[in-house]
């Protein structure tokens, strides 16, 4: 308020006893009546009516004085527990807590208790929550021969909160993605169950081959499943040394070639036996010492 009433060139009024020789009484007067009028638009309306009848500004201010600037024991505990209570919370901006900070200090500094700079910027930290420790004791240990200042504690609590509110960003895109992509995948499993309501309207007049039931095919038929199951997934014969795992088609049958392993184009003289996969497909039946015809279709395609 005082630099506001030297900036409205008022502060004659307030902070002088006589009155200049180039005003007369009346003039004098009503400049004072101006002033109150001035500094009682930025009290509150519990502070009002104490000083609503005030026309003289200087008598104005010793009373606003008197009741935030007085310099009793009572007044002096009120803004040290203020600053004792004062807590930064990370969803207000910080410079609102600095400014809170600093306006504690100053009333204080009115009353006559001034801080050292090291304690104030010490007692700055302790304003910031648990959440901040790490950054806290990063620096008290980095500072030199151990002494922080309020010159080097206000930039770096501001270049943190920044950092922190652009990794705050950064979880959140994060977030947005996996929400988008678990919609995905509930699109995929709604694609799916669609996919197999198609396959099922499309067998729905074609009789099974091994349960004679009409609605699916074999490779989808839960009798041929189960009565394989019992029987075991692998048979294993071992004839000359040479071993021979047979598997029983329980699904569609998918063919993956890797070019370093097996390439049923233009390799006619080598197979990788044991290469990983669950089913293997190759036109040189002479490969092998023992053979189980496990499908012979009416259309020639026959799986061993």
């Amino acid at each position: 308020m005082e630099d506001l009433l030297y900036v409205k060139d008022m502060d004659l009024h307030v902070f002088s006893i006589e009155k200049p020789e180039s005003k007369s009484d009346e003039e004098w007067k009503r400049d004072h009546r101006q002033v109150c009028g001035f500094i009682r638009q930025y009290v509150g309306d519990n502070v009002y009516g104490l000083i609503a009848n005030e026309t003289h500004a200087r008598s104005l201010w010793e009373k606003l004085e008197s009741m935030y600037a007085s310099k009793s024991g009572n007044n002096k505990l009120y803004l040290l527990k203020s600053l004792m209570n004062l807590s930064y919370k990370e969803t207000t901006p910080l410079l609102d807590h600095l400014n809170a900070f600093h306006g504690i200090l100053d009333q204080l500094s009115g009353v006559g208790i001034k801080l050292e700079d090291e304690l104030a910027a010490l007692w700055l930290l302790n304003t910031l929550p648990e959440s901040w420790e790490i950054f806290r004791v990063s620096i008290i240990n980095s500072a030199p021969d151990g002494i922080v200042s309020m010159q080097t504690v206000k930039p770096v609590m501001l270049n943190e909160e920044m950092r922190r509110k652009m990794q705050g960003s950064s979880s959140q895109s994060e977030v947005l993605v996996t929400e988008h992509r678990g919609r995905n995948a509930n699109r995929d499993q709604r694609g799916r169950e669609k996919s197999r309501s198609k396959s099922k309207s499309r067998y729905k007049n074609v009789e099974c081959h091994y349960c004679h039931n009409t609605g699916h095919i074999k490779k989808n038929c839960f009798k041929w499943k189960r009565d394989n199951k019992a029987k075991g997934k692998n048979e294993k014969k071992d004839e000359g040394g040479n071993r021979v795992s047979t598997a029983d088609l329980v699904d569609d049958l998918i063919f993956v070639t890797d070019a370093d392993v097996v390439n049923a184009v233009s390799d006619d003289q080598s197979w990788v036996i044991d290469s990983g996969a669950t089913l293997h497909v190759t036109p040189r039946k002479e490969f092998f010492t023992s053979l189980k015809l496990m499908f012979g279709g009416s259309n020639g395609v026959r799986l061993f």
